[in-house]
Parts: structure tokens; sequence; C-alpha cells
């Protein structure tokens, strides 16, 4: 990217793409221009309200052009944003806000000396020059924002992600999503997740596209988006694939705009890309791995290239390593050998905020240690097996929850499928699935094991069966693990 901060990034998106849609928000549409404009603004009142370079300033919002506008606010006015998880309860949104020592609050709820984020973001006809701001003295190291981490391990850590991390993934948006004018993507994950933040809200604005909100996936509701806005580029799981064809197909909608749809590394049946090429014959599917410390981006496949190593999360992209770590020795090049996947590179972020022991055990000579489990093939392809914490031991063999996961999701009565290891007196840990059954179908332990057998190796078929009607999850999404190891 020729920018390399954000607050430039924004003079170049103005310059170069200004009268094109960057924002739809309902019957709100707003062009570059005018978003940098609007942007300019709330810099301009979060400067008089006391925010000065190198501030932290904290957004509790949901999905919408007022993110976008108070995001973009935050770095013209040179400050930090701290991208408040809006799932966690009160005192986790507390302990944020205390941990990054916010100076002010953008957010629509009712907070001590939170400001409100409709009369912040209101458009009076002021303006103001974007290139006067503070935000145009930020260099590409500094901290363009926290996100924080889920906290399954303990409390939430703020991920410093710098302008240099954010620019060089928009590239990366660029070169592998396709992002470019004429380009629209619909934002349904959550802003404080890296996938929306970072790959679709940034990566596609740097590079002229537009961004269409939804506060959150309801399958209805993105049919409709995607068929009315003519959307092009979609991120999720192959769950909400199958969910959006099923509605495509009862609504009758047009979703022949959509070119690719990738997947974030959740398990998909052998089956399921014929299927998706029954109904939309010109969608690419694809495949990524990232992670919050990684910025967003780390491999990518698609198209025939994924399909044709369906297990895997693709080739590291250009400008990025991942090597492997075998416990007590550093990370090294090695081939069709499972240890922790490490990532090194520009996507490595700065480190956790106010946090050096986290920060001294995690990032380590330049490198990221992800804590995920996996190999990298003689062709460069990463596979990824499973976290190192959700790794099962059963009998001295190792056993990757995401290999039992995959293979069981292949089933056709299985919607979603986590699995964990519980104790077992003999061999220290045993396998269990919890499975969440598709619409209208009834699973037996029976058929499961049978359909098992086949593609595992007997020590991997889970001997306990546990079926619910939704897995478990944290604020951020991911299925919590331990509650369902600690069930009885």
């Amino acid at each position: 990217m020729p920018a390399r901060t954000l607050p430039a990034m924004l003079l170049d998106v103005a310059e170069r793409h200004g009268p094109g849609e960057a924002l739809v928000d309902g019957e709100i549409r707003i062009s570059h221009a005018d978003m940098v404009r609007r942007a300019a603004v709330v810099a301009t009142r979060l400067r008089e309200l006391g925010v000065e370079r190198g501030d932290r300033v904290a957004i509790l919002l949901p999905n919408g052009w007022q993110y976008a506008v108070s995001y973009f606010g935050v770095q013209l006015a040179g400050a930090s944003g701290v991208l408040v998880n809006t799932r966690f309860a009160q005192p986790e949104i507390e302990h944020v806000l205390t941990d990054s020592g916010a100076k002010l609050v953008i957010t629509d709820r009712d907070l001590p000396g939170a400001l409100d984020a409709a009369v912040l973001t209101a458009d009076t006809g002021e303006t103001a020059d974007p290139a006067a701001l503070p935000g145009q003295q930020s260099e590409p190291g500094d901290v363009a924002h926290l996100l924080y981490t889920s906290g399954t391990t303990g409390r939430p850590k703020g991920a410093m992600q710098t302008h240099a991390n954010l620019m060089f993934n928009a590239g990366t948006v660029r070169e592998r999503l396709g992002a470019g004018p004429g380009e629209r993507t619909l934002v349904a994950a959550p802003m404080f997740h890296a996938t929306a933040i970072v790959s679709q809200f940034i990566g596609f604005l740097a590079n002229g596209a537009c961004c269409v909100f939804t506060p959150a996936f309801k399958a209805e509701t993105t049919v409709a988006l995607m068929a009315s806005e003519r959307i092009t580029f979609f991120a999720g799981v192959a769950a909400m694939l199958r969910l959006i064809l099923l509605k495509a197909e009862d609504a009758g909608a047009d979703l022949s705009s959509l070119r690719l749809f990738v997947m974030g590394g959740s398990p998909v049946p052998e089956s399921f890309p014929a299927q998706v090429g029954e109904q939309l014959p010109d969608l690419v599917l694809g495949n990524v791995w990232g992670l919050t410390e990684g910025t967003s981006i780390v491999t990518f496949t698609a198209g025939a290239e994924y399909l044709s190593h369906a297990w895997s999360v693709g080739p590291v992209v250009d400008g990025v390593e991942v090597a492997i770590a075998l416990p007590g020795e550093p990370p090294r090049d090695l081939r069709d050998t499972v240890g922790e996947l490490c990532v090194r590179g520009p996507v490595v972020a700065a480190g956790y905020w106010g946090n050096p022991e986290a920060t001294a055990s995690t990032f380590v000579d330049g490198w990221l240690h992800t804590g995920d489990v996996g190999s990298i093939d003689g062709d460069g392809f990463v596979r990824v097996l499973d976290r190192l914490k959700d790794m099962i031991i059963r009998g001295g063999e190792n056993i990757y929850s995401l290999e039992v996961e995959s293979a069981l999701a292949q089933h056709p009565d299985v919607a979603e499928v986590a699995v964990v290891g519980v104790p077992d007196p003999i061999f220290d840990e045993r396998v269990r699935a919890v499975v969440v059954p598709r619409p209208g179908r009834t699973p037996s332990e029976e058929s499961l094991r049978e359909h098992a057998v086949k593609l595992l190796a007997d020590f991997k078929v889970p001997v306990e069966w546990r079926f619910v009607t939704e897995l478990p999850r944290n604020p951020s999404g991911k299925v919590l693990k331990r509650e369902l190891s600690d069930a009885g």
C-alpha cells in the first residue's frame, strides 16, 4: 500500500475514490469523500474534549456507519482506538476500559462520562481539514488500536495492532481477496473482531471498495442484503453459507454477484463444495488462517487450489513466514512435522498492552507463538490441527480435535460439532463429541460412530457423545470447550 498509516490512507482514498460509495447502513449511504469529512469533524470534536495524540479512545458500538466514522475520527485525532466487545459483561467492559486507560468512550449505552455516538457523529454540515489533524503525524509503528482477546484462558489482553500491521494487511486484502473499486463486502462479523475491522472494514475501504453493515449474522437479512446491495465478498464459516443457500433458494434471491466466500478454517464436509456449485456455480470458495496477534490474514487459499487442498488453510501470504516450534526449541522450517505454528513478519502485532509478561511469552525473538498446533507440507501448505490447550492425549497418543471435528462434520445429520478431552482413569483422557444436529435430523450415536470409524483411527473415535441445540460460546463466538469438558 502506498499509504503507511491510516490517516494517510484516508487522504489517499478521499482523493482517488471520493465519489464512490464507502458505507451503507440501512438507508444511510456515505461516499469515501464524505466519510473522511465526517471523520475529520469527529476528530476535531474529540480534540475539543481533550483527546491528544497517543491517548486511547474506546468504541463500544454495534456495526454501522457511526462505528466507521467514529473509528476513523479517532485515527485522525492521532489517538488509538480501544475496540470493546459489545458482548462482554459489565465487569469485562470495566476491565478493558481500566486496562487500556481509555480517556473517553464512544457508545450508545448509558455509561458514566461516555460520549453519545449519535451526538458525536451527527452531521451538522461543518467541515474540518483532515490533512491538518494530529493523526497525520502518526508513524507506521504507532499503535492504531487495541483488540482484546476473548479471554478463554484468563482476563482479556489487548493486542496492539500498529498502522504498519493494518496497512500491510490491506495490501494482502487487495492482492488475495480482490478488494478494489466496485467491490462490496457485507460486514456481519462484529467490528471488534479482526476479520471485520482489519480485513473487511479497513482492508476494503483502503482499496476504494464499499462496506455494507448489518448488526449481526441472520440468514434472512444477510440474503436480502446480498441480493439488494450486490455483495461480492463475504467472510464466515461453512454453516453460514449453508444457511445462506437455503434462504436464497426459499426466497428466490439472486446472489450471482457474490464471487468469493472465505471460510475461517471451520470444518467443511467433503460434499459441500459440490453442493455450493450446484446453486452458485460462479462462487469461489476460500480458506484463511489468522489470529488477532497476527493482525488478520496469515495464510490464504481459494478456488481450485483450495478444492485440491481441502485439508489446508493454504500457503502463507507474501512477505510473511510460518515455521514450526517443537517443545523447548526455536521455530524452524520443518516440513511434515507437527508442532506449534509460529509467525514472523509485518503482520505480527506489537505485543499486549501493559502486559510485559504475556508479551514476553508469546512474542519471542520476532516470532509470534500462536498456540496453534499444525504442520507445513513440502509445498508450503499449512494445516491447523488444534489449539495446544485443546489437544487430547489418550494413552500417549496425540489427538487433534479439529481432525475429528472435520470428519464428523461430513455426516449429513451434523450441523456443528465440537470435540474435547475428558478425564479417563486408564487412558488419562478420552474423546467426547458434542453434536448439534441439523434441523429435522436426529443422528444416533451408532450412526455417528460407524461414520467416524471409516475416517479415523480407532483411538480417535469418540467414546462419549452429547447432543445439544447449540454450542456454548464466549462473547467473540469461540466455542467454550472447557465448559464442554467440565459438563457431566
